[in-house]
């Protein structure tokens, strides 16, 4: 933003460009604050899945949701940046998902892959939904979306064997 003053140009004050840059900052920032926080959400409801604490699904969680977000803020605000951005966050996390499902089978390394952890693999998958929502569109519909969720996973009855 250049000034002319007499036929004469002037270059804007670092100082007059600080407020645009420290808001944009803070939201960024409070962004993948939130992305975190939605992952964690998530991420502690499967941890307590089953009988066993598995502190690692609330690390994963939280982390899918905080790079989800942080390439979608890196991307830029061009649709296009974006759109491939997010392309890319969801084959990434279907890698991951697929790890998660295809489990070894029972008898050891040369038994067939049993199919598990669907669950959790689509928990995952939603973490990443909800980090890309929380950096590419409003903050109110991940807390929506993970109210909804949360309440998709809660164990209703003793007969669900955590499926």
């Amino acid at each position: 933003m250049l000034r002319a003053n007499h036929g004469e140009t002037s270059w804007p004050s670092p100082m007059s460009l600080m407020p645009a840059v420290i808001d944009s900052n803070l939201d960024a920032i409070l962004r993948m604050g939130l992305a975190v926080l939605c992952g964690l959400a998530v991420g502690l409801n499967r941890a307590h899945h089953g009988g066993t604490m598995h502190p690692n699904r609330l690390r994963v969680h939280g982390l899918v949701a905080l790079s989800a977000c942080l390439m979608v803020l890196a991307a830029g605000d061009h649709p296009d940046a974006r759109s491939r951005t997010i392309q890319g966050v969801a084959t990434g996390v279907g890698f991951l998902g697929a790890g998660e499902i295809m489990g070894p089978g029972r008898g050891g390394e040369l038994a067939t892959p049993e199919v598990r952890g669907l669950t959790s693999a689509a928990s995952i998958w939603f973490s990443a939904a909800l980090g890309v929502t929380v950096a590419a569109s409003t903050p109110v519909l991940a807390g929506v979306a993970l109210v909804l969720a949360l309440i998709t996973l809660t164990k209703r009855n003793s007969n669900n064997h955590g499926q």
